[in-house]
């Protein structure tokens, strides 16, 4: 589904690990179809961090530099 918001067209680790295995972490990872899976961190892939947010979180800000997003 190339409309799903996790879809970059390109392999990439998210941010936070999923667990420890011995002395590797876990870590979700995107596949450039978008699926998702999780392993042991290997490789120089990118790192995009994902976050999901609850409706109406982001109150104040225009997510620009002098302006950041503030989340409520």
């Amino acid at each position: 589904n190339s409309s799903y918001y996790l879809y970059m067209g390109s392999f990439y680790w998210t941010l936070s690990p999923r667990g420890f295995n011995g002395s590797n972490a876990t870590v979700r990872h995107v596949y450039d179809d978008g699926d998702m899976d999780s392993s042991n961190v290997s490789g120089s892939y990118g790192v995009r961090p994902v976050i999901n947010l609850k409706a109406n979180s982001l109150k104040f800000g225009d997510g620009t530099a002098l302006d950041p997003y503030r989340v409520e």
